[in-house]
């Protein structure tokens, strides 16, 4: 029984780095099928896209940008306070 568990979690561990070294090889592509860089994976996977320098309005739209984004967080840490503080119910036979 314990050479088999053995066994498993090297296979598991051979196929992991199998497909940890095949992605690693293979980058990810645009859909011109180009690769793309980690800093250019990122930017692509932005939600809005933003103006490029540091003009006012860059400026302006990054402050909009993280303003809405502190909103969100704000409204889940009083989500999980809420929920850290529920009461258990007693339950009905």
């Amino acid at each position: 029984m314990a050479k088999t568990i053995v066994w498993i979690i090297v296979a598991v561990v051979v196929i992991g780095g199998g497909v940890w070294w095949w992605t690693a090889a293979h980058p990810a592509a645009n859909s011109n099928g180009q690769a793309l860089g980690t800093a250019e994976q990122s930017s692509a996977a932005s939600a809005t896209p933003l103006p490029q320098g540091d003009s006012d309005q860059a400026i302006t739209q990054e402050m909009t940008d993280i303003n809405a984004q502190m909103n969100g967080l704000g409204s889940d840490t009083a989500s999980v306070d809420q929920s850290m503080n529920d009461q258990p119910v007693p339950q009905g036979q």
